[in-house]
């Protein structure tokens, strides 16, 4: 864990890498483009809707999440912090219109391995590891949906 720079206390936070078999191109597109989103990006049993990504710098991002068994509606948004096309988005992560200073952040990391593009995801602010049944395991589910959606397969 890394230390914040104003205190001691360690900022939780943890990565997932994956080798995605398609160009950049594609991967940056299914991540940055609206209608691909609303496709792939939820872990396993949620629906996405409602999806608005507003790629830029200050520009916000918003979905709506749906428990497929409950019903019960997971509102997430916000706001992009660095936009580097394709090679790096950095955004705050969490409620609707939260304060960007105190909110988690993900960076995505887009590197070109020959035919395939080398995904580091990495959210800080929350602590996960594979197994906790929750932020950590939802966001690898998210990938997997991910990798499925851009190789072609049904999601349903």
């Amino acid at each position: 864990m890394n230390t914040a720079s104003t205190s001691n206390k360690p900022v939780p936070e943890f990565s997932i890498t994956r080798s995605i078999n398609a160009p950049r191109s594609v991967v940056w597109r299914a991540w940055t483009e609206d209608a691909e989103l609303a496709q792939w990006l939820s872990p396993f049993g949620v629906t996405t809707e409602s999806v608005s990504f507003d790629v830029r710098v200050d520009g916000e991002f918003r979905y709506t999440m749906i428990n497929d068994e409950t019903g019960v509606e997971y509102p997430t948004g916000g706001v992009f912090l660095e936009v580097e096309p394709q090679e790096r988005l950095v955004f705050t992560w969490g409620e609707p219109g939260a304060p960007k200073d105190s909110a988690p952040v993900i960076s995505l990391t887009f590197t070109e391995a020959r035919d395939a593009t080398e995904l580091v995801f990495h959210l800080r602010g929350f602590a996960g590891e594979p197994g906790d049944g929750f932020v950590y395991d939802g966001w690898a589910e998210a990938l997997t949906n991910f990798e499925r959606f851009l190789a072609g397969e049904s999601l349903r």
